[in-house]
């Protein structure tokens, strides 16, 4: 954050020397403005930024060009300037800086009021371009981010919350039937994982942006080029979480369950064994090298053979109509591992 304030000051600072001292414009302001909006938290976006802005600049200028001559200046041209911008502003390629496009219409048509129409909109057009090159000048040259460490913690993050509560989950299964409460408590924690799901796929687009326009990847050849790795990881422990908390609903429903249906304690048992795998396999995919990749298909073989033992035994028990959407939601999850293992998850890519 400081080394982003500190480049949009030096930014606005050269953009205003430049368009007073060099190019003695009249409206030398206008390039600081622009350069503070340019210099954003990677060079992706600051690309984006000064083309969109750019473009609200032409857009509204032409509008307020447009319309003050055939016109002239009253109330009737006014309102039409207004409503164009805010329309034009509405289009999606402008992104955020569509709003800008009605403001800037009203400073254009101020500025057409005056005796100097043409060189005064020049003059605001060519600051505009002045202090969009600044800013990606900026942005560009000093120190601008890769966020490979970001996006890694974030990804680490989701897969230990995954594992952690697979694996406290799997020490009370082992003991028998759990306690409402505690099931109650595996079903909250669930839900939660959506905020950090969340905040992953956040930190890994901010990630894949930082690395595009980047010069710094020149420099960087050891490392991967792209983020598809972290992408399939996230994708794959977001998939994984929804099972988690299909699994924590429906241990609490089967509690909660008044139709006679068996919670014996035979089945909790191996089932623990088999979360506590998942979360094992969890861990692999999580983890920063490519070395724990015979694990994770070992791991996942596992849970395999062991979801098929436990289904045989719980159908032979009649005991399917209860406990079957729990050992499909296992299957599910282990199923995840596999996928993620075989469209290359593991982030040594």
């Amino acid at each position: 954050m400081a080394l982003l304030l500190a480049k949009g000051a030096l930014a606005a600072v050269v953009s205003w020397a430049l368009a007073y001292y060099v190019f003695t414009s009249p409206q030398p302001t206008y390039a600081p403005l622009v350069a503070l909006m340019v210099v954003q938290s990677n060079v992706y976006r600051s690309v984006l930024h000064a083309v969109q802005y750019v473009g609200a600049v032409l857009v509204g200028i032409l509008a307020a060009g447009a319309v003050n001559p055939l016109l002239g200046d009253n109330v009737a041209a006014f309102a039409i300037v207004l409503v164009t911008g805010l329309l034009v502003g509405r289009w999606k390629r402008l992104g955020t800086m569509g709003i800008e496009v009605p403001v800037l219409s009203i400073f254009a048509y101020d500025v057409l009021l005056g005796p100097t129409r043409v060189p005064m909109l020049g003059a605001i057009v060519s600051m505009v371009l002045l202090g969009a090159a600044v800013g990606l000048a900026t942005n560009f040259l000093l120190l601008p981010p890769m966020r490979y460490a970001s996006a890694n913690e974030a990804v680490q993050e989701l897969s230990t919350a995954v594992a952690v509560l697979l694996r406290d989950m799997a020490p009370v299964l082992r003991e028998g039937t759990p306690g409402a409460r505690t099931a109650e408590d595996w079903q909250r924690r669930a839900r939660q994982l959506d905020i950090t799901v969340s905040k992953a796929r956040d930190a890994v687009k901010e990630g894949s942006e930082s690395i595009s326009y980047n010069p710094r990847r020149i420099f960087r050849k050891h490392r991967s080029a792209g983020f598809s790795g972290y992408r399939t990881m996230v994708q794959a422990l977001a998939r994984a979480s929804e099972q988690t908390r299909s699994i924590a609903t429906g241990i609490r429903n089967l509690l909660e369950d008044e139709s006679g249906h068996t919670t014996d304690e035979m089945f909790f048992r191996p089932y623990a064994e088999i979360l506590a795998l998942v979360a094992e396999g969890i861990d692999c995919l999580g983890s920063a090298a490519g070395k724990e990749e015979r694990g994770l298909r070992q791991i996942a073989d596992a849970c395999y053979a062991r979801c098929e033992d436990l289904q045989a035994e719980a159908k032979e028990a009649d005991a399917w109509p209860a406990l079957g959407a729990l050992l499909t939601d296992a299957v599910r999850l282990v199923e995840e591992l596999a996928n993620a293992h075989a469209r290359g998850a593991l982030r040594a890519d």
